[in-house]
Protein backbone atom coordinates (compact mmCIF):
# COMPACT_ATOMS: atom_id res chain seq x y z
CA UNK A 1 0.00 0.00 0.00
CA UNK A 2 2.83 2.41 0.82
CA UNK A 3 4.37 2.07 -2.68
CA UNK A 4 1.04 2.35 -4.47
CA UNK A 5 0.22 5.83 -3.10
CA UNK A 6 3.37 7.58 -4.48
CA UNK A 7 2.95 5.82 -7.84
CA UNK A 8 -0.67 6.99 -8.09
CA UNK A 9 0.27 10.54 -7.06
CA UNK A 10 3.11 10.55 -9.60
CA UNK A 11 0.74 9.34 -12.33
CA UNK A 12 -1.82 12.05 -11.47
CA UNK A 13 0.84 14.78 -11.55
CA UNK A 14 2.20 13.42 -14.85
CA UNK A 15 -1.24 13.39 -16.47
CA UNK A 16 -1.97 16.91 -15.20
CA UNK A 17 1.37 18.17 -16.53
CA UNK A 18 0.78 16.51 -19.91
CA UNK A 19 -2.73 18.01 -20.21
CA UNK A 20 -1.71 21.54 -19.16
CA UNK A 21 1.76 21.86 -20.71
CA UNK A 22 2.29 19.47 -23.61
CA UNK A 23 -1.12 19.36 -25.31
CA UNK A 24 -1.62 23.16 -25.53
CA UNK A 25 1.86 23.57 -27.06
CA UNK A 26 1.08 20.90 -29.65
CA UNK A 27 -2.26 22.53 -30.49
CA UNK A 28 -0.60 25.91 -30.90
CA UNK A 29 2.20 24.60 -33.12
CA UNK A 30 -0.36 22.71 -35.22
CA UNK A 31 -2.14 26.00 -35.97
CA UNK A 32 0.97 27.81 -37.23
CA UNK A 33 1.63 28.14 -40.95
CA UNK A 34 5.31 29.24 -41.08
CA UNK A 35 5.77 28.51 -44.79
CA UNK A 36 2.82 30.72 -45.67
CA UNK A 37 4.22 33.50 -43.48
CA UNK A 38 7.66 33.33 -45.09
CA UNK A 39 6.06 33.38 -48.54
CA UNK A 40 4.08 36.50 -47.63
CA UNK A 41 7.24 38.17 -46.34
CA UNK A 42 9.13 37.26 -49.52
CA UNK A 43 6.34 38.76 -51.64
CA UNK A 44 6.28 41.89 -49.49
CA UNK A 45 10.06 42.25 -49.73
CA UNK A 46 9.85 41.89 -53.53
CA UNK A 47 7.36 44.76 -53.61
CA UNK A 48 9.50 46.84 -51.28
CA UNK A 49 12.56 46.19 -53.47
CA UNK A 50 10.67 47.31 -56.56
CA UNK A 51 9.74 50.52 -54.73
CA UNK A 52 13.40 51.14 -53.80
CA UNK A 53 12.88 50.43 -50.09
CA UNK A 54 15.14 48.33 -47.86
CA UNK A 55 14.15 44.72 -47.30
CA UNK A 56 12.57 43.71 -44.02
CA UNK A 57 14.79 41.35 -42.09
CA UNK A 58 13.27 38.65 -39.94
CA UNK A 59 13.82 39.13 -36.19
CA UNK A 60 13.45 35.93 -34.16
CA UNK A 61 11.99 37.66 -31.09
CA UNK A 62 9.45 39.59 -33.16
CA UNK A 63 8.58 36.40 -35.03
CA UNK A 64 7.73 34.66 -31.75
CA UNK A 65 5.58 37.65 -30.75
CA UNK A 66 3.73 37.60 -34.07
CA UNK A 67 3.25 33.83 -34.03
CA UNK A 68 1.93 34.00 -30.48
CA UNK A 69 -0.53 36.72 -31.45
CA UNK A 70 -1.72 34.83 -34.55
CA UNK A 71 -2.34 31.67 -32.52
CA UNK A 72 -4.04 33.65 -29.76
CA UNK A 73 -6.28 35.37 -32.30
CA UNK A 74 -7.29 32.14 -34.06
CA UNK A 75 -7.97 30.34 -30.76
CA UNK A 76 -9.83 33.09 -28.89
CA UNK A 77 -10.98 35.58 -31.51
CA UNK A 78 -9.77 38.44 -29.27
CA UNK A 79 -8.01 41.12 -31.27
CA UNK A 80 -6.93 43.34 -28.36
CA UNK A 81 -4.84 40.83 -26.40
CA UNK A 82 -2.09 38.38 -27.20
CA UNK A 83 0.89 40.64 -27.90
CA UNK A 84 3.57 39.37 -25.52
CA UNK A 85 6.93 41.05 -26.06
CA UNK A 86 10.27 40.10 -24.53
CA UNK A 87 11.47 42.43 -21.80
CA UNK A 88 14.11 44.16 -23.95
CA UNK A 89 11.39 45.53 -26.27
CA UNK A 90 9.59 47.36 -23.44
CA UNK A 91 11.76 50.46 -23.93
CA UNK A 92 10.47 50.83 -27.50
CA UNK A 93 6.81 51.18 -26.53
CA UNK A 94 5.34 54.63 -26.97
CA UNK A 95 8.25 55.82 -29.10
CA UNK A 96 6.83 54.92 -32.53
CA UNK A 97 9.41 52.21 -33.15
CA UNK A 98 7.01 49.26 -33.40
CA UNK A 99 3.89 48.78 -35.49
CA UNK A 100 1.51 45.84 -35.17
CA UNK A 101 -0.69 44.55 -37.99
CA UNK A 102 -3.41 41.91 -37.70
CA UNK A 103 -5.31 40.71 -40.76
CA UNK A 104 -7.77 37.85 -40.94
CA UNK A 105 -9.65 36.30 -43.79
CA UNK A 106 -9.42 33.64 -46.46
CA UNK A 107 -5.89 32.50 -47.24
CA UNK A 108 -6.28 33.49 -50.88
CA UNK A 109 -6.70 37.21 -50.13
CA UNK A 110 -4.34 37.78 -47.20
CA UNK A 111 -1.36 38.50 -49.47
CA UNK A 112 -3.29 41.15 -51.40
CA UNK A 113 -4.57 42.72 -48.18
CA UNK A 114 -1.05 42.89 -46.79
CA UNK A 115 0.14 44.51 -50.03
CA UNK A 116 -2.51 47.23 -49.65
CA UNK A 117 -1.24 48.26 -46.22
CA UNK A 118 0.51 51.57 -46.93
CA UNK A 119 2.28 51.57 -43.59
CA UNK A 120 4.44 48.54 -44.43
CA UNK A 121 5.93 50.50 -47.35
CA UNK A 122 7.58 53.05 -45.08
CA UNK A 123 11.32 52.96 -45.71
CA UNK A 124 12.18 53.31 -42.03
CA UNK A 125 10.93 49.81 -41.14
CA UNK A 126 13.95 47.49 -41.17
CA UNK A 127 13.04 44.34 -39.24
CA UNK A 128 9.90 42.35 -38.68
CA UNK A 129 8.25 39.30 -37.27
CA UNK A 130 5.41 37.54 -39.07
CA UNK A 131 3.10 34.82 -37.86
CA UNK A 132 0.28 33.07 -39.69
CA UNK A 133 -2.14 30.69 -38.02
CA UNK A 134 -5.08 28.81 -39.47
CA UNK A 135 -7.49 26.13 -38.46
CA UNK A 136 -9.47 23.58 -40.44
CA UNK A 137 -11.22 26.22 -42.52
CA UNK A 138 -9.57 28.39 -45.19
CA UNK A 139 -9.56 31.31 -42.73
CA UNK A 140 -6.15 32.45 -41.50
CA UNK A 141 -4.86 35.16 -39.20
CA UNK A 142 -1.76 37.13 -40.10
CA UNK A 143 0.03 38.99 -37.30
CA UNK A 144 3.01 41.14 -38.16
CA UNK A 145 5.26 43.39 -36.12
CA UNK A 146 7.59 45.78 -37.91
CA UNK A 147 10.36 47.66 -36.16
CA UNK A 148 12.49 50.70 -36.87
CA UNK A 149 16.07 51.10 -35.74
CA UNK A 150 16.07 52.40 -32.22
CA UNK A 151 17.83 55.69 -31.83
CA UNK A 152 19.68 56.75 -28.77
CA UNK A 153 18.54 60.02 -27.24
CA UNK A 154 21.15 62.73 -27.30
CA UNK A 155 22.61 63.49 -23.92
CA UNK A 156 22.36 67.16 -23.14
CA UNK A 157 25.69 68.53 -22.06
CA UNK A 158 25.52 70.90 -19.13
CA UNK A 159 27.60 73.96 -19.65
CA UNK A 160 29.49 75.39 -16.75
CA UNK A 161 28.22 78.94 -16.41
CA UNK A 162 28.95 81.48 -13.77
CA UNK A 163 26.43 82.63 -11.19
CA UNK A 164 25.77 85.88 -13.07
CA UNK A 165 24.68 84.02 -16.20
CA UNK A 166 22.57 81.58 -14.18
CA UNK A 167 20.44 84.34 -12.69
CA UNK A 168 19.96 85.93 -16.10
CA UNK A 169 22.11 89.05 -15.71
CA UNK A 170 24.16 90.15 -18.65
CA UNK A 171 27.28 92.02 -17.96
Amino acid sequence: MSVLLPVVLFAIVGIYWFMTQILPERRQSALLRPGFGHGLLTDLNDRRHEAGLPLLEMDEDLMQVAEGKAVHQIMTGESDNGWEYPEHYRALFGRGLLMEIVLSGPAEVIGRRLGRQRDVFDGEWVSCGIGVAGGQSRQVVLAMVVCRDAWEPAVEVAQNRGWVARVGLRI
